[in-house]
């Protein structure tokens, strides 16, 4: 349980809520066990006939009752209330070592394990931390109130419940490490279930040409089998634990009634009602207590993936050395090594200088490490061996913000949100100008005529781009990098999908900015021919 008390200081961001979290579940729980209790008086007051003063108990109840309703409002309110902040904690923090860690290799994680992390496990523990805790908390409270009812009445009943309790998280403890295992089983099965789905969705068109779709569904049909089997055995495993808790519940309840009939003596006519009530109520809250022991093996295999994500080391160096940006304006690839594998270099000290006006193709063959420069100038990796730097400066030593401002890389296939081709530029920066949209739209031919978007702007887009030709998709990428204006810009095969006359206009166009550095990645001779020079992998 070392990775959930490590997460526990959390809380701390919202101690108040949290307080008063336990404060309103006290309340609630005291008072349902007030009218518990106090409805057991007046049946025993009515079988004696001693019920003189039930005007009275009926006023209190109601009292109770209201204070129950109201608590309860109150209590979700905040508990729900403090869930949304807990989880919108946790993500920030895990979006934040993501991000920090991002270029590391050492821990490859999928798409669909990191959407786990995200949701399911963060919101399994919100739900410790906001719903379970507090109300733990006061269950002991609770608790300790019925023991000292219990001792009240007769002390013989303590020695009906107590044992009953401890038997109830016994069960849970000794059952633990089963939990732990399934839990930890069921974490990863979701998260390969997850990137399975996502990567056949991704595929779904190749997947049909090829004819593989249907053995690709039956591959995930296989892990959700093992993964039913898996949440099949959890549930029997609950179910057990649920059932003996019922079975201890309904043997205090007799308990107290064989006490009521054999020690006769020892306990007023009036009170057995109350003893079995004490009795019954006392094991409620406990079954709180018992549930989250239940629970603790899932909220365990949650909390070591997100402190696993917490603890991936960053990756942005301290104290790197930058070159003059007097002498090395532009882009710098510095002896640059790097592999995918750590055996099979992609590239092997490899040397590039991309100064501003210039525009450089890269040219070479299909896997030779020209899109993997690209993304070690993104910084979607970083390199084993030399530096990239920007205008002298190393990229490593850079805030992702201030990289993303610097550097801008428009891949052969930019994905597009459905909205307007306005919306898509801006996704970059929400908050750019009119002036500075409708300028980087007109440098990458929007508003011109042979665009063929008549609505300009406005032009309405489906999903994954719909409604609009490769060509024009380019350009809404082309004009999303440029908004920003770029220090360095990178078109790998972005102008694959324009026509030859389309593609050399644009390229004229981001030539006339003389204080940008372009890197051109493509096959085309037309396109490699209007470069400036030519570099060869």
């Amino acid at each position: 349980m070392r990775a959930i008390r490590r997460l526990l200081p959390v809380i701390a961001t919202y101690r108040g809520r949290f307080v008063e979290t336990v404060v309103w579940s006290v309340v609630v729980q005291g008072a349902i066990l007030a009218i518990a209790l106090g409805l057991a008086a007046v049946v025993g007051r009515v079988v004696t006939g001693s019920g003189d003063d039930l005007p009275s108990f009926a006023v209190v109840l109601a009292l109770l009752c209201t204070v129950v309703a109201a608590s309860t409002w109150r209590e979700s309110w905040v508990s729900h209330d403090l869930a949304y902040r807990l989880i919108g904690v946790l993500r920030g923090r895990v979006f934040t070592s993501l991000r920090r860690a991002l270029p590391s290799r050492n821990r490859p994680r999928r798409t669909g394990d990191l959407v786990s992390t995200l949701v399911t496990d963060i919101e399994t523990l919100e739900w410790l931390y906001a719903h379970t805790v507090a109300q733990t908390l006061s269950a002991v409270l609770v608790l300790s109130a019925s023991a000292v009812v219990s001792l009240m009445i007769n002390p013989m009943l303590l020695a009906v419940w107590l044992p009953l309790l401890l038997v109830g998280i016994a069960v849970p403890l000794c059952t633990a490490r089963i939990a732990a295992r399934d839990g930890a089983a069921l974490a990863a099965g979701s998260g390969r279930v997850r990137s399975e789905l996502l990567d056949t969705m991704r595929g779904l068109r190749e997947l049909r040409g090829a004819d593989a779709l249907e053995a690709r569904m039956d591959h995930i049909s296989s892990e959700v089998r093992m993964l039913a089997r898996v949440q099949v055995r959890d549930a029997s495993r609950v179910g057990m634990e649920r059932g003996i808790a019922d079975l201890t519940l309904a043997a205090a309840a007799i308990g107290a009634v064989s006490i009521a009939l054999f020690a006769g003596s020892l306990l007023d006519p009036a009170d057995i009602p109350l003893a079995v009530a004490v009795s019954v109520a006392g094991l409620g809250p406990a079954a709180q207590i018992i549930e989250l022991l239940r629970g603790a093996g899932m909220l365990r295999a949650s909390a070591e993936r997100i402190v696993e994500t917490f603890d991936q080391p960053p990756s942005t160096g301290a104290s790197l050395p930058s070159a003059d940006p007097r002498d090395e304006r532009g882009l710098v690839l510095d002896r640059v090594c790097f592999s995918y594998d750590g055996t099979t270099s992609v590239l092997d000290g490899f040397d590039l200088h991309v100064r501003p006006g210039e525009t450089v193709a890269l040219v070479g063959q299909s896997g030779v490490g020209k899109t993997t420069a690209a993304r070690l100038i993104l910084r979607l990796w970083d390199p084993d061996a030399g530096a990239v730097r920007v205008d002298g400066i190393d990229i490593r030593s850079l805030p992702d913000q201030d990289l993303r401002r610097l550097v801008a890389v428009v891949p052969q296939s930019s994905p597009l949100l459905r909205g307007t081709i306005g919306s898509n530029i801006t996704l970059g920066d929400p908050d750019a100008t009119q002036q500075s949209i409708r300028r980087a739209a007109t440098a990458a031919g929007l508003l011109s005529a042979e665009s063929a978007l008549p609505l300009g702007l406005e032009t309405p887009i489906g999903e994954h781009g719909t409604g609009l030709s490769g060509g024009q998709r380019a350009r809404v990428a082309i004009a999303r990098a440029l908004l920003k204006d770029p220090r360095v810009l990178v078109l790998d095969e972005a102008t694959a999908s324009l026509d030859p006359e389309a593609d050399e206009a644009i390229l004229e166009l981001l030539r006339r900015d003389e204080d940008r550095a372009i890197l051109l990645i493509a096959h085309r001779p037309a396109t490699i021919a209007a470069s400036d020079r030519q570099v060869h992998l």
